[in-house]
């Protein structure tokens, strides 16, 4: 349940200087957000929720519906949703792996971002 703790984290502000949150096989997990909403003052969970994000879901993930995903992405704000065919797992596939540079690349700000087909 990491990915859901990343993102609950990058919304509460408690952990300074997050630029961007990755996850892949992340569900969405009510208590988590709710948590987070708690340690954070309104401002800074609304910061949090400009912090762009990137989930991953697997079509054939067996511990975590892209369903979920899909709604973790929604409600955490600024994020970005990439189905792909494996499951529980970080593709790996070089488009993907494009996908996630270029987005940090973006979220980094460091000029470098190049589009990549997925």
């Amino acid at each position: 349940q990491g990915g859901v703790l990343a993102t609950a984290l990058a919304l509460s502000g408690r952990i300074s200087g997050v630029q961007a949150v990755v996850t892949a096989g992340a569900p969405m997990v009510k208590e988590s957000f709710d948590v987070a909403s708690s340690l954070a003052s309104i401002d800074t969970y609304r910061g949090g929720l400009r912090i762009p994000k990137l989930h991953f879901g697997g079509k054939t993930d067996k511990m975590v519906p892209v369903s979920s995903t899909a709604l973790l992405c929604e409600e955490g704000g600024n994020g970005e949703m990439v189905i792909h065919e494996k499951g529980h797992l970080f593709p790996t596939s070089a488009a993907h792996v494009n996908r996630i540079l270029n987005f940090l690349s973006a979220a980094l700000d460091d000029g470098e971002v190049q589009s990549a087909d997925i």
